[in-house]
């Protein structure tokens, strides 16, 4: 639980130290990088011990995916914000994860709660890499270095958000089908 309510804390310090790192500065960049890394491991770790200590609890099942989609969103609208990722794929994520959670409401009302899809975990993965994508950019454009390759490491930024989109698409599609199959095998 603690590393659940470590994310929700994190998500606006990322966007503090992000905000602050735009002027160049080391430090905050740093402290941009050491966020991220945070809110990544600790995503890792959370369930990983929940289970290995039987700690897992209805209130954490619903803290997780929330920790999860508030850290996430916070460094993508960040990047967006910043020019790095287009406005589209920002809206496809944000939509993702809104309809999931309806999805998950609606499936605690006729079936309990729902547990995380390989989708679900595969579109942390691929968030996670693009999350590394996107700091880069940014790192590059605000302390200026690797001029030369700037527009090379943005342009694989760019793959990995879209890549990040269509695995979007498909987890909230997969979501959404899963859910349909188990409410009329209930009713």
């Amino acid at each position: 639980m603690a590393l659940t309510l470590g994310r929700i804390v994190l998500a606006p310090v990322f966007f503090i130290l992000w905000e602050a790192a735009k002027a160049g500065s080391a430090p905050w960049l740093i402290g941009v990088w050491l966020a991220f890394g945070l809110i990544e491991v600790s995503d890792l770790l959370d369930g990983h011990f929940a289970r290995a200590f039987g700690q897992e609890s209805e209130l954490g099942k619903v803290l997780d995916p929330f920790a999860d989609s508030l850290s996430r969103l916070t460094y993508f609208i960040c990047f967006a914000g910043s020019g790095i990722m287009p406005l589209w794929i920002l809206l496809i994520l944000v939509y993702r994860d809104v309809g999931v959670a309806y999805i998950r409401v609606m499936a605690s009302k006729w079936q309990g709660l729902m547990a995380a899809r390989l989708s679900g975990k595969l579109k942390a993965w691929v968030y996670a890499v693009a999350g590394v994508g996107g700091i880069c950019a940014f790192s590059l454009r605000v302390t200026g270095w690797f001029v030369g390759g700037q527009l090379a490491v943005e342009g694989v930024s760019l793959s990995l958000f879209v890549i990040s989109a269509a695995v979007a698409v498909w987890s909230l599609s997969d979501y959404a089908v899963f859910f349909m199959k188990n409410l009329r095998k209930n009713s």
